[in-house]
């Protein structure tokens, strides 16, 4: 399965290097999930910046789709280092350990760019949160002082003056015959 190239250095040959190559291109597909997402999240807190409800809607379902999209790749990319390392909880960082051999460059650039773009992508979700919630509490603050700066109707009816227009000017005859 694996050939000796040079003095210490070992490269996969056969059904490892292909599965390597399988990881390589799973990887390159999580990580355009993973911009798709980041993507997503700018899209909601532009909406939320310009108070546009069918942008929020519209990016809250996109990034629900691809966060069920990433589960899936996730799975994907866990069996196929499953299949590598003989134990499916192996991380990327491991996996070269695992193997016994150097990891293509290609394979160490998508794993690299995925755990880049995860970071970022984490840190939008924080920030979007932080926006959500902020404007979630100025939306609660605002309603709270629209209504309690309302005059409250009283509840029972009170006599009193009306005012001129609404006063019916009636005059009581008292006839006898």
């Amino acid at each position: 399965m694996l050939t000796l190239v040079g003095s210490d250095s070992r490269v996969a040959t056969g059904e490892v290097a292909q599965r390597l190559g399988e990881l390589t291109a799973a990887l390159l597909h999580e990580l355009r999930l993973i911009e798709e997402l980041r993507t997503a999240l700018l899209r909601q807190r532009a909406g939320v910046a310009a108070d546009d409800r069918d942008a929020i809607e519209g990016s809250v379902q996109a990034v629900g789709r691809t966060l069920l999209t990433l589960e899936e790749a996730r799975r994907r990319r866990t069996a196929l280092t499953g299949f590598l390392t003989g134990n499916m909880s192996t991380e990327l960082s491991e996996l070269e350990q695992h193997v016994g051999c150097r990891l293509p460059a290609a394979l160490q650039d998508a794993r690299d760019a995925v755990r880049r773009a995860a970071t970022a992508a984490s840190q939008d979700a924080r920030i979007n949160q932080n926006v959500l919630r902020r404007a979630l509490e100025a939306g609660d603050a605002f309603l709270q002082q629209l209504f309690s700066s309302a005059i409250e109707p009283t509840p029972v009816y009170v006599a009193g003056a009306q005012p001129a227009e609404s006063r019916q000017r009636s005059v009581i005859f008292n006839r006898t015959a």
